[in-house]
C-alpha cells in the first residue's frame, strides 16, 4: 500500500543568499580532504507529525517560512550556493543558489513509518525522487531541499548536501543554522554558525579526485538497538574485558561479528581469509587544539581495523573493538600532529592498498549519533523521526541515534544473502530488533 504512494512535485525553484556574498568571499577553497570525497549526496529525511492545519493556505506559509529562512541561512553558508569548479580546489561562490522542491504526498505518513526500510519510498522525499543524481547535478547544485506535505497534515523535509563540501556534522550545523533561523524569523540571533578555516589549516594538493566510485546500492534494513539491548551489549562487551564501551563501539563490534560469521556460511575455500572494518572519524574534537565544533567540510578521515576470519570460534566483541581502537588511535594522531599532507596520503594509500588486497571482506561505516538532528525546529515542533535520505553502496552502514538518544538505528546496505543469514543469527537477534 505505502509503496504505490504518489509524490507529486509542485513547484522546484532557485533559492538565492539574501545577502550578496562579498568578493573578497567569492571563491571558497576546498581542503585535501575535501577532494578525496567522490561527487554525491548526504541526505537526510526529518519527519513532522500532522500538528498544523492541512489547508493550502497553512502550507504555503511553511513553504515560505522555510525559503525564506533557507534564503538567510545561505548567506552565512554561501559555499553551498554556488557551484564546485572544474579543477576540484575550490568552490566558485557565485550565488547561483539552492534548489527547492515543494511536494504533495498522496496518503498518511504512518504508512511510510510502517516501509520504514524500504529506499523506493525514502528516496521519493528528496533529489525530485532521483535515486543516484548526475555528478553534473551534484556540482551544479550543491544543496538540493524538498518538503513534501502529507494529505494527513505531516512534512517530511528531505535535505541533500553535496559531500564536496559537507560530512555530517556539517549537514547537523547548518540544519541548525537554518531552522534556528526559521523559528526566530523575527529576531534572528547574531550567531555565527559557520567557520571556514579547514582550508587554510590543510590546503587542497591534488589536481582531481583521486578516486571514483560508481554506485553499488544494495538493499537496506534498519536494525533498532534499544537502550536497554544497549546496555546488555555493554555488559556483554566489559565481561569480555572491554574498559568503557561505547555504544557505538558495541553496536559495530556486534555487527562486524556476525556479518563474518554469516559470510563464512558462503565463503569459498581459501579466499577472503580476512575482514576490515572501516569507520568514518570526526576529527574535530580529536586535534590539538579541538577545531571549532562548526567547522565546515569533511574533517574526517578513515580508521580500520583487520582481523582473521579463519576461525570463527576465537572471534569475540573484545577483540574487535581492540582493533577498531587501535585504528582510531592511528587516525587520531594525524589530527593530533596539525594535519600533515604527508601524512595524511600515506594513510589514504595504504588504506587503499588494503582494500584491492585478494581475499579481503570490506565493510564501513559513518555514525551520526550525537548529532542533534531531534532537535530541529522550525517553529511547528521536533521531528518525530530522522533517517538517512539515500541508499547506500553495499557493506555500507550508517548509525542514527533513536528518539530517545540512548539507542541506535544501524542502517545496513547489503546483499541479500547476507541479510538472510544475519536475521537468523541467534546472538544479533538477542540484541537487535528487526
Amino acid at each position: 500500500m505505502a509503496k504505490e504512494m504518489k509524490v507529486e512535485i509542485v513547484t522546484k525553484e532557485t533559492v538565492k543568499p539574501s545577502t550578496p556574498t562579498p568578493p573578497s568571499l567569492k571563491t571558497y577553497n576546498l581542503s585535501l580532504l575535501d577532494q578525496f570525497v567522490p561527487d554525491c549526496y548526504v541526505s537526510i529525511l526529518l519527519f513532522y507529525p500532522a500538528n498544523f492545519d492541512k489547508g493550502n493556505e497553512k502550507i504555503d506559509n511553511i513553504s515560505h517560512c522555510l525559503k525564506s529562512s533557507l534564503s538567510e541561512a545561505l548567506t552565512r553558508f554561501y559555499p553551498f550556493a554556488g557551484r564546485v569548479n572544474d579543477c576540484n580546489t575550490s568552490i566558485d561562490c557565485n550565488d547561483e543558489g539552492a534548489i527547492f522542491i515543494e511536494a504533495r504526498v498522496e496518503g498518511v505518513m504512518a504508512l511510510v513509518l510502517d516501509e520504514y526500510s524500504d529506499f523506493s519510498i525514502r528516496k521519493k522525499f528528496r533529489l525530485g525522487g532521483k535515486e543516484y543524481p548526475e555528478k553534473a547535478e551534484i556540482e551544479n547544485h550543491l544543496l538540493q531541499v524538498q518538503a513534501n506535505f502529507f494529505e494527513c497534515g505531516g512534512l517530511v523535509i528531505g535535505l541533500s548536501m553535496s559531500h564536496k563540501l559537507a560530512d555530517a556534522s556539517t549537514m547537523s550545523t547548518f540544519i541548525k543554522a537554518w531552522s534556528d533561523t526559521s523559528l526566530n524569523s523575527d529576531n534572528t540571533p547574531a550567531i555565527s554558525y559557520s567557520d571556514f578555516s579547514m582550508a587554510s589549516i590543510l590546503p587542497a594538493s591534488l589536481s582531481r579526485t583521486p578516486y571514483s566510485v560508481p554506485p553499488n546500492l544494495a538493499v537496506q534494513k534498519r536494525y533498532v538497538f534499544d537502550k536497554c539491548k544497549i546496555s546488555l551489549l555493554k555488559e556483554k562487551a566489559i565481561r569480555e574485558g572491554v574498559m568503557d564501551p561505547t555504544r557505538v563501539e558495541c553496536v559495530s563490534s556486534l555487527l562486524w561479528k556476525c556479518l563474518i560469521s554469516a559470510k563464512s556460511r558462503f565463503r569459498v575455500e581459501s579466499t577472503q581469509l580476512s575482514s576490515i572494518f572501516n569507520q568514518l572519524v570526526n576529527l574535530r574534537t580529536r586535534s590539538i587544539p579541538p577545531l571549532p565544533p562548526n567547522s565546515i567540510g569533511n574533517i574526517m578521515l578513515i580508521s580500520y581495523g583487520i582481523t582473521c576470519t579463519e576461525d570463527q570460534t576465537k572471534i569475540n566483541l573484545r577483540d574487535l573493538i581492540i582493533k577498531m581502537r587501535k585504528g582510531l588511535d592511528d587516525v587520531c594522531k594525524i589530527a593530533k600532529n596539525g594535519f600533515k599532507t604527508e601524512e595524511i596520503l600515506k594513510n589514504v594509500k595504504e588504506w587503499v592498498a588494503l582494500l584491492i588486497r585478494h581475499g579481503l571482506d570490506s565493510y564501513s561505516c559513518a555514525s551520526w549519533c550525537r548529532q542533534p538532528f531531534y532537535e530541529t525546529d522550525f517553529g511547528w515542533g521536533k521531528p518525530t523521526w530522522v533517517c538517512p535520505g539515500a541508499g547506500a553502496d553495499e557493506n555500507f552502514f550508517t548509525l542514527v541515534d533513536t528518539r530517545d538518544g540512548l539507542g541506535i538505528e544501524a542502517w545496513c546496505a547489503l546483499s541479500e544473502q547476507l541479510i538472510d543469514f544475519l536475521e537468523q543469527d541467534e546472538e544479533f537477534l538477542t540484541f537487535a530488533t528487526i
